[in-house]
């Protein structure tokens, strides 16, 4: 199951991700004009060079996958721009990983995810998009924050308990945030989840088996942090586990 997941979602292999801030705290989202119109320009020069040839001259998708409409918002919305921005510049185009000639400068991807911004339909502001501004602002639907879409990799905290019927669940738990890599948190990123409030969802637990040196029934109830691929079905929400650490050994609501 994971892996049928994984070819769909692709996910950057970069730590937890930083758009938790914005979300938890109404911080600035594409929809605030994150690029100015002067860099759009400069990036549909920059794409019609590298990238039309497959993802068309509209971003339709050719031999390539489309780079507007839903499907590709879902794939990366409620989590920073920066994981586009490092997916198109590490894969993009394929001929770059074989041919040292075919690298881009940095700044020029970054020109264009602002094209890819500009035809999505979000407008353009006074500044340019930046690392660090990509790395603080959210990419949303054009109605703001929603939850995350099926199948999107995720990063959650709740409270380990058994399930009435057998097996785990997490319950109380937050509602997930886009995550960045499958494996263990660090300790910095372990401290932000630790300092993450509860909730009132609840996940059935999937592929425990996974998760390496973790067993459930030592962790019975302790807030744990949880990773791993959102399943999302209607009275059966679970989380397929790619990884999972205790946070704290009590789990107080």
């Amino acid at each position: 199951m994971r892996f049928l997941i994984t070819l769909v979602i692709t996910a950057s292999t970069v730590g937890f991700s930083p758009a938790l801030h914005a979300q938890q705290s109404g911080a600035r989202t594409v929809l605030d004009g994150v690029y100015s119109e002067i860099q759009a320009a400069r990036g549909r020069l920059s794409y019609t060079a590298h990238c039309a040839a497959c993802h068309g001259g509209q971003l339709e998708g050719v031999s390539a996958p489309a780079l507007t409409g839903n499907r590709f918002l879902d794939r990366w919305r409620e989590g920073a721009v920066t994981p586009v921005y490092d997916f198109i510049r590490q894969n993009m185009p394929p001929a770059r990983r074989q041919v040292e000639s075919a690298s881009i400068p940095n700044a020029e991807y970054l020109d264009i995810v602002s094209y890819i911004l500009l035809m999505n339909g979000y407008r353009a502001g006074a500044n340019e998009l930046t690392p660090d501004a990509a790395d603080a602002v959210l990419l949303v639907g054009k109605d703001g924050p929603q939850p995350l879409p099926d199948g999107a990799q995720i990063v959650t905290v709740g409270c380990l308990t058994a399930g009435s019927s057998g097996g785990w669940i997490l319950s109380n738990a937050a509602e997930p945030v886009r995550g960045r890599k499958e494996t263990a948190s660090s300790p910095a990123e372990l401290a932000v989840s630790a300092k993450r409030n509860l909730g009132s969802l609840t996940f059935r637990l999937t592929d425990l088996e996974a998760v390496p040196d973790f067993d459930p029934e030592t962790h019975r109830g302790n807030k744990v942090e949880a990773k791993g691929y959102l399943v999302r079905q209607p009275n059966a929400e679970r989380i397929s586990l790619t990884a999972m650490e205790t946070l704290a050994v009590k789990c107080i609501p």
